[in-house]
């Protein structure tokens, strides 16, 4: 009769000290970690998206290797295909843009001269004290941040032009290093997976598996989703003859791997431009019905058959760890955002599945009630 009361009291506190030290161990580990990511995060900024290639590609050189072809060959083909379609996009599309891109910068003063003639007369009228040109604007603009900080400003736009210097170097090397990655990507899986000690091996491998099913239904999904998407909103603004139609699409495109974002800067920038350009009438409702038949497309059809209707990773999830990452380590918290939120998601269930059947939580009958 006495040994009852006292087996769950000391089962509690052997759950909770391997729960602490389970806790400092995995503190110190992430802290160690955050610490390389932050000092190494330009270096390594090239090998994540050259990892995230060779990540994405790699079930497509499996299949190709369960017909028989050897995998160089097959990454080979890949990396031969990839070229082609980024010639094609060079030739064909980079002009486009650049032609859209140079149609802005000459529509530009346009919009902005039809902006400050409907927002002037409101300002004034609310007593606010309006430039009356672009040099006069300068000039306050210039006085109310001082020249100390403009000279920074300046500053800081030298560093992003040596930073974007240093990108194009990385752009250069990208595909080499994610075309030895993607050949050598199974033989570097299999010589992680035998450091594990084979009593751990199975659990390590299972919870892996969990972790790449979110990954490859969100990254390989969403990468689908966004191009079509993008393709969508360019093809039906510049049939409604929305000026920088493509542009537009490509834009929206390239964000809309963040949830909302995408779509609504493609409402905003084409009911913008198309209000600039032909002011209030039917081609604003047919940006306005165009959106919401592509977003009802991606609602409905887009997302759960290429996606799946059940992720597991919330939208909110997404926004929060990419506003996280892209805070703490710029373009390579970005790029590492989904995947640590993926890999967090998968070990805080398993947590609370653990919690849930322990004596700590069902008050010593081992199991849920």
């Amino acid at each position: 009769m006495s040994e009852g009361p006292t087996a769950g009291p000391s089962e509690d506190r052997a759950f909770i000290d391997r729960s602490i030290r389970i806790a400092i161990v995995v503190a110190t580990s992430l802290a160690v970690l955050f610490a390389l990511l932050f000092v190494l995060k330009g270096a390594l900024t090239p090998l994540a998206v050259s990892f995230g290639i060779a990540y994405f590609l790699d079930p497509v050189v499996r299949r190709l290797e369960s017909y028989g072809v050897r995998r160089s060959f097959g990454v080979l083909a890949l990396m031969l295909i990839a070229v082609g379609i980024l010639g094609l996009v060079f030739f064909v599309l980079i002009p486009a843009l650049v032609g859209q891109v140079a149609e802005l910068a000459r529509s530009l003063p346009a919009y902005l001269n039809a902006m400050l003639e409907w927002l002037i007369p409101r300002l004034e009228s609310l007593g606010v004290d309006v430039p009356t040109s672009w040099t006069a604007a300068f000039h306050q603009v210039r006085e109310s941040i001082g020249v100390e900080r403009l000279g920074g400003w300046v500053q800081g736009l030298l560093g992003t032009v040596s930073g974007t210097l240093g990108a194009i170097v990385g752009v250069v090397v990208i595909p080499v290093i994610a075309y030895y990655m993607l050949a050598e990507f199974s033989a570097v899986k299999g010589g992680i997976v035998s450091l594990i000690p084979p009593r751990y091996r199975d659990a390590v491998m299972s919870r892996w598996q969990k972790v790449d099913d979110l990954l490859s239904s969100f990254v390989r999904g969403q990468f689908t989703v966004s191009v079509l998407l993008g393709a969508l909103y360019a093809a039906g603004f510049a049939i409604l003859g929305v000026p920088m139609a493509m542009l537009i699409g490509l834009v929206s495109g390239a964000v809309a791997f963040i949830p909302y974002v995408g779509s609504a800067l493609a409402l905003t920038l084409a009911s913008a431009l198309c209000l600039f350009e032909y002011g209030i009438g039917l081609r604003l409702a047919g940006v306005a019905g165009w959106y919401v038949f592509v977003q009802n497309l991606e609602g409905f059809v887009l997302t759960p058959r290429i996606v799946g209707s059940s992720v597991g990773l919330h939208p909110m999830t997404v926004i929060v760890a990419l506003l996280i990452g892209g805070n703490l380590l710029g373009f390579l918290g970005l790029l590492v955002a989904v995947p640590v939120a993926a890999v967090v998601q998968v070990f805080v269930r398993e947590f609370v599945d653990f919690y849930r059947t322990s004596d700590l939580y069902s008050g010593g009958s081992g199991r849920v009630a």
